[in-house]
């Protein structure tokens, strides 16, 4: 099967719209590199911007098997100015909620704890007086 050809039976088994299938593609392929790469990398804004290249990477890769038939025969100069436009689309749709959550994460402190959480492990004794 045809990445084409599995694009359109994802679109017709779920019912979306092939632009709201890019955007929940990107931010879940960004939630899931997030989450898998919290162990292995500490600094979460290491973490943030690997994940934001997976992303990117995810969406390049997805308009390149797109216009595979194209580019392969013709070069990137024979996509059509339709073609290049529904791509740029695309790109668009699958990685701009990460940006913005990247960008939000790393210049704002929307998802920064406003209080540091206590350890479990002391123990507070209360004294009875």
């Amino acid at each position: 099967m045809d990445f084409t050809a599995f694009k359109m039976n994802v679109v017709e088994t779920t019912g979306l719209a092939k632009d709201a299938l890019h955007i929940y593609v990107g931010i879940g392929v960004y939630l899931l590199c997030l989450m898998v790469l919290r162990p292995i990398i500490r600094s979460q804004n290491l973490r943030s911007f690997v994940a934001l290249i997976a992303v990117t990477s995810i969406a390049l890769l997805g308009e390149y098997l797109d216009n595979r038939e194209t580019i392969e025969s013709l070069g990137l100069t024979g996509l059509s100015r339709e073609q290049l436009t529904a791509s740029i689309r695309d790109l668009i749709n699958t990685c701009m909620l990460s940006y913005v959550l990247y960008a939000l994460n790393k210049w704002t402190k929307i998802f920064h704890p406003t209080s540091k959480p206590a350890s479990l492990t002391k123990r507070h004794k209360k004294t009875d007086y």
